[in-house]
């Protein structure tokens, strides 16, 4: 395998950087798979097109380049070592997640490029599963999977030129698409006002109810640019936090307010 640029070599000094002096440690399995996996998280959660495999003992890894190759890497006890490159998906890919799609304990790799293909990959054997085909979508603004029908399988949540579709994680199908179009960048699910069903949150102001659909809230100001759902507040609540122009907002979607303004 050639050797890495001097882009992917610097990816490969901060992987080690943050991970060695944890993983060298040699104080206890779970303890050190515990700092491991928060260190990824961290890392995953700064960049779209850096994903990690959950629970892997493996400590793999994924990242898509602004060449549109995927690469995989895996951690060897001092260094991370490529094991596998995808083929060139011609254009930048904009994000990529690892994710059990038919909840049976395989991962696959889902990303798409900016002339708006979507793509998985069997995270075992590297082959290409499904993708859209080449026309179908001439953009993809913002993508995520979850369960939104309680059938215990992932669902692929994307907005394409604005208009919100479902796909099924497992046949790939879709399931619903919107109607309305929204002027959204991000997207993010979950139970964000305590009645024990998830929600879908868009950027643009609009919370969905996840299952079937409809609008329960829209906020008169769009949420923000890119979106993250946790409990700040300890109140059992996920709140919705977003970025925008470089400033954040915290958002108790229960109250339909901002929270802390």
């Amino acid at each position: 395998m050639s050797s890495p640029s001097w882009s992917r070599r610097i990816l490969l000094g901060v992987l080690a950087m943050s991970f060695s002096p944890v993983l060298l440690q040699g104080s206890g399995m779970e303890q050190t798979y515990a700092f491991f996996t928060d260190a990824v998280h961290l890392l995953a959660s700064r960049y779209d097109t850096f994903a990690m495999v959950p629970n892997d003992p493996r400590g793999r890894v994924v990242y898509g380049s602004a060449r549109g190759y995927l690469h995989l890497l895996e951690y060897t006890g001092t260094h991370y070592r490529e094991i596998w490159v995808s083929p060139s998906h011609v254009t930048r890919l904009q994000k990529v997640l690892v994710a059990d799609l038919k909840g049976d304990g395989t991962y696959q790799i889902i990303t798409y490029n900016a002339r708006g293909s979507l793509f998985i990959y069997d995270l075992e054997r590297f082959g290409l599963i499904w993708r859209t085909p080449e026309t179908q979508f001439r953009s993809i603004e913002a993508l995520t999977v979850a369960d939104v029908d309680n059938d215990r399988q992932l669902e692929l949540l994307f907005l394409s030129e604005g208009r919100l579709y479902i796909y099924d994680g497992q046949h790939f199908l879709e399931e619903w698409r919107s109607d309305a179009v929204y002027q959204a960048s991000d997207l993010a699910v979950g139970d964000v006002d305590g009645d024990g069903q998830k929600e879908i949150v868009l950027g643009s102001g609009q919370v969905l109810d996840a299952r079937f659909r409809t609008l329960e809230w829209e906020n008169t100001l769009p949420f923000g640019d890119h979106l993250e759902l946790a409990d700040v507040d300890g109140d059992g609540k996920l709140e919705v936090i977003a970025g925008a122009n470089q400033a954040v907002t915290i958002w108790d979607i229960d109250q339909r307010r901002e929270k802390w303004d």
